[in-house]
């Protein structure tokens, strides 16, 4: 009976431990509709610009991540439809597709941006009509002139606070977990040989 318990015990431990070992697997989440035309664009959108990616800083991946994390992607500004941008901006993405994430950014390539949200924290997808400049002459074509970003450079937009304590979090988390499942094993292989040598 008491070596039925044990073994009982330390499989729901080791199952238990599993949990923060397997990798998660991607699922597809997210579907677009059709693209909506340059007027909605012109009409929707916060900000509507080209420029080339000078750097794209995706958040730390530990044991507990999700595919919504925040990438940010640091832009260089060419020119400009809507918005009241510098000649650099912060543009912020899911890290996956499967949360609606673009995941085409590349950095010292140049793309055609279209974001929404607050001025000062502009975020854009998968779905928002994203492309590579060589890719959108179309779109290029139906905008029309557009004006050049202001000189001013704007503070740098931090990654979500909260994505950056994760990880951390995530490191005690499974600190805590190994600690827990060692002190357990041996408490009861103590007891085991105790009761053994009754």
């Amino acid at each position: 009976m008491w070596k039925r318990t044990v073994i009982a015990l330390l499989s729901f431990l080791i199952l238990f431990g599993m949990w923060f070992v397997i990798e998660p697997v991607a699922v597809n989440a997210c579907s677009c509709a059709e693209l909506p035309s340059i007027e909605e664009q012109l009409e929707r959108k916060t900000a509507i610009f080209t420029g080339k990616i000078l750097s794209v800083t995706k958040p730390v991946k530990g044991k507990i991540w999700s595919s919504a994390d925040p990438v940010k992607v640091l832009f260089e500004v060419k020119t400009v439809w809507k918005g009241e941008l510098g000649s650099q901006t912060t543009v912020q993405t899911a890290l996956r597709s499967e949360s609606c994430g673009y995941e085409g950014f590349e950095v010292n390539k140049e793309y055609i941006v279209f974001a929404y949200g607050d001025p000062d924290r502009l975020e854009t997808g998968r779905c928002e009509g994203n492309k590579t400049l060589a890719s959108a002459q179309e779109e290029l074509k139906a905008l029309g002139a557009g004006y050049e970003p202001s000189k001013i450079i704007p503070q740098e937009i931090p990654l979500e606070i909260s994505s950056i304590n994760k990880e951390a979090d995530n490191g005690y988390i499974t600190i805590v977990f190994v600690s827990v499942i060692i002190l357990t094993t041996f408490i009861l292989l103590i007891l085991f040989l105790r009761r053994r040598r009754r």
